[in-house]
């Protein structure tokens, strides 16, 4: 590399001064990562064994001249919590505590590290003289920021700001006893230890004989900058700043805003250089191009790495891939070609993206809506259990038997499992299943389970996650001690998440080898000659700023805590330091807003390229799509698919598992709303995937009306050994409402078990809906009666059945129809034919050619139904009548207080007394309707008409 890295430049700083004491010498780098490198490079320089100076992070340096172990942050939380208590009036729990007490300590954190003095943070006011005299500390600027904060409570607090206020007032008390609680325990958070150093620097000193060097820091804590001033004004600490002229000497760059206030400063001005090295002005190469996605972005990244590789211009250890964004490591990782043999990751890869989590989360979300009850025993809720199933970790061990259970969920439409009925023997879901005790237990039995199951069967990566969740619950359970098993669900689970998106697991290898892949912050000190960036999109590159505070914007700015604009010039350093020294910068971004992703390249890139000298070249790939119409869909009817048709016909045979069909009214309105649909369901047989419907639909509705209707009239008419029913009947008969309704929905759902049903959530509102509906046909049934049943749909299961011939080209086919008829009752010589409708139909119609007619916008589908009924009794029912008279019970007027059953025909603007007087003109519609059917001419087509599309369960294969 043409340019000196920084590391080497600290190297021979350190050689130039203390070539021969060493030993004698620390240096301090801002993280750890930097001093593998600062070791790698001295070894470069020296060509002798020698004492290896101290390398040291900052933190580990301040560390060691502290007694206070550095407490975890949960740790940390329980202690805090029991503070808490002794100063909030209201009862609350630890697991209502914890995520807010997360933002305590983190403004603890803060308020330390910035040396705050809490008496003056935490002042209430309560009057404009207050407000006058409280601040009177503060400069001008800052008084001013602070008042106009406080003088909104003024004269009056509202009511949001009283409760602000409420805790506000009891943060002072509780951070000093916090404090002292920690202190007296010989532990502390971060920020504490450093507050407690700065505070008692008399009693800090270095080894004797001893050289500090303090390495490449830019935006430093109060604390942080306190200590080191100490070191270097009272021990002649040297610092060696990583700057350049670019951003440091102009007041507009915001990416030196900090080493622009150091260098003000009486005590590290003398420790700058006199001029600041110019490495803007030469040469680089910049390229930005933006792609539609992330996943894009690594196929452009791994071009640019083959073209690289291919030319043999590649070289590893100056070469490094930045990702912003620590979600796309895997996608990188699988995007680095073949040609690049060493990779060495500096980030961990997160514990919330491994599958272990996912099935963890799983298992605690199952349990937490797990029911037990001495009747029914133990039962899961669906979704849950299913997510575990069908986990990759679990579904190979009892593949058949799960396979089997998830498709009995769908198909019989099962929200609640019961244990006793899953039959799954592995032991890893015997103890998924069991009783919890203690939750973290319970989740140690089930990773030791699954390491020792997949062990030995060339799953290293699952294993290895296994092995550090198994080490995390650990460590979880030792720091929450006694309270590790009182929590509740919703707290472990939050507490859970919460966790696993903080843990990453570190990916183990040789760190200074190889293509080096890093997050942000990794890139601290380092340097590289090519400089390949991800996600350089506003919101990733400076990153928003999500974290939440007590302390309000204002008081925060006026007291110098960090706001948003701290951030900004962290990240604007970060930015212009990785690239001072680099020759080429390639910039990838995504260009469209979405998936939680911003659009826009980033700001940085955009500032450069305004203000620098420097050409980016962009450019934007992407795929050109044509939008074009989709093709409408024709199907003719060829020798083979007229050959399926043929299993509608009289005297087909059963071949290859397929037996002979019958069309029913849903069949021919079917083929009358889009003859394509009708095609893929009853000649291709493409039916609709079973899924799991929480809310009961409409059909579902309608068919357990049906099937209560059936069972109260059939367990009458069987009890009392009579079929009329008469008025006094219908008392007895209403109280058989609830028992009838249990029954019609255990075989609805396929129930075989009494026990096992129970009517729950969604379901119960839906029965008692269904209950009124029930009530209200009985009313109307009381009104009607004597009657006489002659067949319900449960008396009558394989329906009414006939052949109709036809002639198609010629040759007379015989079509098989077929309808179940929901009730036939007879008054004296009328007959009525009724169907319940629980959907908004109308019983009204104007011509049965419009009943059969696909270009009328309403037709009516109900009216065509039971005329279709009425016809197959007529042609099959051989007892004694006088008149058939066709009717619907239907929601939409059923509670009007004019409700009629009867078909009203508005060309005549009578009602439907007698169907036979249609019936040659509907024997004729139907006809024509099944000759159209088996019409080699005519061919199965599309609808025209787009609204019928939207419900249909093919339009994905029509593109419509």
């Amino acid at each position: 590399m043409d340019n000196q890295s920084f590391i080497s430049e600290v190297v021979e700083r350190v050689l130039k001064n203390e070539a021969q004491a060493l030993r004698n010498v620390t240096v301090v780098f801002p993280n750890r990562r930097a001093g593998l490198f600062f070791r790698k490079e001295l070894s470069k320089h020296i060509d002798k064994p020698i004492w290896m100076p101290e390398v040291i992070s900052m933190e580990d340096f301040v560390l060691s001249f502290s007694s206070l172990r550095k407490v975890e942050k949960i740790e940390a939380i329980f202690s805090l919590y029991e503070v808490y208590k002794a100063h909030q009036k209201k009862d609350e729990s630890f697991d209502q505590f914890f995520f807010w007490g997360e933002m305590i300590l983190r403004d603890f954190e803060e308020i330390d590290q910035y040396l705050v003095n809490t008496d003056q943070l935490f002042t209430s006011i309560k009057t404009q003289k207050e407000l006058d005299e409280e601040f009177y500390f503060l400069d001008e600027e800052d008084k001013r920021i602070i008042q106009s904060f406080w003088s909104s409570f003024l004269p009056k607090a509202t009511a949001s700001q009283e409760a602000f206020l409420e805790t506000w007032k009891i943060l002072r008390p509780i951070y000093a006893d916090y404090r002292e609680r920690l202190i007296a325990k010989g532990i502390a958070y971060g920020g504490l230890i450093y507050r407690e150093i700065s505070d008692n620097l008399h009693d800090v000193a270095p080894a004797e004989g001893s050289k500090i060097y303090f390495a490449g820091f830019n935006a430093l804590t109060f604390a942080e900058e306190k200590i080191i001033k100490h070191f270097v004004h009272e021990y002649k600490a040297e610092m060696i700043w990583d700057l350049d002229e670019y951003y440091f000497n102009n007041p507009k760059q915001e990416a030196g805003f900090f080493l622009r206030e150091y260098a003000r400063d009486s005590v590290l001005r003398n420790t700058f250089p006199k001029e600041p090295p110019s490495r803007f002005g030469q040469d680089k190469s910049f390229n930005a191009t933006g792609v539609s996605l992330e996943v894009g972005q690594t196929k452009a990244l791994a071009e640019h790495l083959e073209g690289l590789v291919k030319d043999g211009s590649f070289d590893p250890e100056n070469t490094v891939v930045v990702l912003p964004m620590e979600h796309m490591l895997f996608p990188a990782l699988h995007a680095i070609p073949d040609g690049v043999d060493k990779v060495n990751i500096t980030m961990g890869y997160p514990l919330k993206d491994t599958p272990v989590y996912s099935l963890l989360e799983s298992v605690l979300v199952l349990q937490h809506m797990r029911k037990e009850s001495l009747v029914n025993g133990v039962s899961f809720y669906y979704k849950p259990l299913v997510e575990l199933l069908e986990h990759p970790l679990l579904f190979a061990l009892e593949e058949d038997r799960i396979k089997d259970l998830i498709q009995q969920i769908k198909s019989r439409n099962l929200i609640t499992l019961y244990l006793d009925d899953l039959e799954l023997k592995h032991e890893v879901f015997q103890i998924i299943f069991q009783k919890i005790d203690s939750p973290f237990s319970y989740l140690m039995n089930i990773l030791k389970c699954l390491y020792d199951t997949w062990k030995d069967k060339g799953h290293d990566l699952e294993l290895e996650f296994i092995s550090r969740f198994y080490e995390h619950v650990v460590h979880l359970r030792e720091m929450m001690g006694d309270r590790a098993d009182d929590l509740g669900y919703d707290f472990l689970i939050k507490l859970f998440r919460r966790l696993a998106r903080t843990l990453k697991i570190p990916f183990t290898g040789e760190p200074l080898n190889g293509l080096q892949i890093m997050g942000i912050l990794e890139t601290r000190n380092l340097d590289f000659e090519n400089v390949f960036i991800l996600n350089m999109n506003e919101d990733s590159w400076p990153a928003a700023a999500r974290r939440g505070s007590f302390i309000p914007f204002n008081i925060r700015k006026a007291f110098s805590l960090p706001v948003f604009d701290h951030q900004d010039a962290i990240y604007s350093y970060l930015f212009y330091r990785l690239l001072q020294r680099a020759k080429n910068i390639h910039f990838f971004y995504n260009t469209v807003a979405e998936f939680n992703v911003n659009g826009e390249l980033s700001r940085l890139v955009q500032q450069l390229e305004v203000e620098s000298s420097y050409q980016i070249n962009k450019r934007i790939l992407a795929s050109p799509i044509k939008t074009t119409a989709p093709a409408p869909i024709t199907i003719q009817k060829t020798p083979l698919i007229q050959a399926k048709m043929e299993r509608y016909l009289d005297g087909y045979q059963s071949t290859k598992g397929i037996h002979p069909g019958t069309f029913t009214p849903s069949a021919l309105n079917a083929y009358l709303d889009c003859r394509l649909k009708f095609y893929f369901k009853y000649v291709e047989r493409l039916y609709e995937p079973d899924e799991v419907q929480e809310e009961m639909d409409a059909m579902v509705f309608g068919n357990i009306l049906h099937d209560t209707m059936e069972i109260l009239y059939k367990q009458f008419t069987d009890r009392e050994k009579r079929k009329e029913i008469y008025p006094q009947d219908i008392f007895w008969i209403r109280e058989g409402i609830s028992g009838a309704m249990n029954q019609a929905f255990k075989k609805h759902y396929k129930i075989k078990k009494e026990k096992k049903f129970q009517l729950e959530g969604r379901s119960l509102i839906a029965s008692e809906v269904l209950k009124k509906f029930i009530e209200k046909i009985l009313d109307y049934d009381m009104k009607y009666a004597p009657f006489k049943i002659i067949g319900l749909e449960a008396s009558t299961k394989e329906g009414y059945f006939m052949e109709f011939p036809i002639q198609v080209a010629g040759k007379e086919k015989k079509v098989r129809l077929r309808g179940i008829i929901d009730r036939i009752d007879q008054k004296e010589g009328k007959v009525r034919v009724i169907d319940y409708k629980t959907g908004r139909d109308d019983k009204d119609f104007t011509t049965i050619a419009a009943l059969v007619d696909r270009q009328e916008k309403s037709r009516r589908k109900a009216a065509f139904q039971v005329f279709f009924y009425s016809y197959l009794f007529y042609k099959k029912y051989e007892g004694d009548y006088e008149v058939i008279e066709p009717g619907l019970f239907n929601s939409k007027d059923l509670f009007s207080k004019d409700f009629e059953w009867q078909i009203f025909d508005k060309q005549h603007k009578t009602s439907v007394t007698e169907f036979r007087q249609y019936l040659p003109e509907f024997e004729q519609a139907i006809s024509d309707l099944l000759t159209e059917m088996f019409d080699p001419e005519v061919a199965f087509d599309q609808t025209d008409d787009l609204k019928k599309c939207s419900y249909c369960p093919y339009q994905d294969i029509c593109g419509r």
